[in-house]
């Protein structure tokens, strides 16, 4: 058998993958974070139900976006 055609074939494959990851990093539709406001920050409190007095806080960078201020749209 002839597999000649292999490493032209193997190129043609890795240089699809490349460009089809480039497009999408690209043309990504984002929007803005909802729980951050697209600040990337957050300063968070509410109360505890199990603890009479104890509140939950977070704050710091965004859990949702990652401290980016950006989303992907799904």
């Amino acid at each position: 058998m002839d597999f000649s055609f292999l490493p032209t074939l193997v190129i043609v494959v890795v240089l699809l993958l490349m460009a089809s990851f480039v497009i999408s990093r690209v043309f990504r539709a984002e929007m803005k974070c909802n729980r951050c406001q697209g600040t990337g920050e957050v300063n968070e409190h509410w109360p505890d139900p199990s603890e009479p007095s104890g509140f939950h806080h977070v704050e710091g960078a965004c859990p949702k976006c990652k401290g980016r201020g950006k989303v992907p749209v799904k």
